[in-house]
């Protein structure tokens, strides 16, 4: 890559044609100018300017670069001028690993559509780290199951039922709908709350209103994590009914008789990121007065 300064030795001495005047408007003296501009041909392998006792003129190889230095700003502006007016740009998504299994591939691909020019990046992190992530402006956008959202702001964008996750090999597997305290003595796998607060609590209240309280014995940070110590047999869990998306060879996804639970979803984002693209990206997302 080029350094800029000799680049911009370069236009001024294109202007003047004077090495005295262009190293004047430069503030700097002649000798310095002079070194510059060799050390730019050297580098460039071309010759820039002819220079004699009376004269400097600029070479056709001076002239191209010249233009493609104009060339080279005025794209520069114009894509700043784009990125200014959330035209261009890239945006930081955080996810819960359960909104893969929610048609998340028709966000993306409206986001693609509506605005072509907007990059996203994704990375997986728990719902509590998604607010510490937007507080620090790590991330832009976050993905999850957060009900205390502080000074973020945020939309639901799903509201998923939850379902009852079982090993193939267990003994209600073939059974069209589960009774969850038939579950009472079953080994739990679960997500800690610390990772996940308003899913664990969640889980929790839909097991004590069945009038038990699970026997928590395997956690995991990630549902992805529990439903595959499901299909070890491990034990059962409470996931959200999208996970049956996932077809996970050794689980089955059984609805709870009688429950209306819904694990609920929200896109969560930092007022005070100024990003230009944000609010382009809250509108594709039916985010109101985003």
């Amino acid at each position: 890559m080029l350094d800029l300064k000799p680049l911009r030795l370069f236009l001024v001495l294109a202007e003047e044609l004077h090495y005295g005047r262009a190293a004047q408007r430069l503030h700097m003296s002649q000798p310095p100018l002079t070194k510059h501009i060799q050390q730019l041909e050297a580098r460039l392998g071309v010759q820039l300017f002819e220079r004699n006792k009376r004269s400097v003129r600029i070479t056709p190889a001076g002239r191209e670069l010249v233009q493609g230095l104009v060339m080279a700003s005025e794209q520069s502006l114009r894509a700043v001028q784009r990125a200014e007016r959330g035209e261009i740009g890239r945006i930081r998504v955080g996810f819960v690993a359960a909104v893969l299994f929610m048609g998340i591939e028709g966000l993306v691909q409206r986001i693609e559509h509506d605005l072509p020019g907007v990059e996203s990046a994704w990375e997986e992190m728990g719902s509590n780290e998604q607010l510490e992530a937007l507080q620090q402006d790590r991330i832009d956008l976050g993905f999850g199951q957060i009900s205390q959202v502080g000074d973020m702001r945020s939309h639901v964008v799903a509201r998923v039922p939850l379902v009852v996750a079982l090993p193939t090999t267990h003994r209600l597997a073939d059974a069209p709908v589960v009774v969850l305290s038939d579950l009472i003595n079953d080994a739990f796998i679960a997500i800690p709350r610390q990772s996940a607060p308003t899913f664990h609590d969640l889980s929790i209240s839909v097991c004590m209103a069945a009038g038990f309280s699970p026997n928590i014995l395997h956690s995991a940070k990630h549902l992805v994590s529990i439903v595959s110590l499901v299909a070890m047999g491990r034990g059962v869990s409470l996931v959200p009914e999208s996970f049956a998306r996932a077809a996970v060879p050794g689980v089955c996804f059984k609805a709870i008789e009688g429950s209306d639970a819904r694990a609920e979803y929200s896109v969560v984002w930092n007022p005070a990121n100024t990003l230009p693209v944000l609010p382009r990206v809250l509108h594709v997302l039916g985010v109101p007065d985003a």
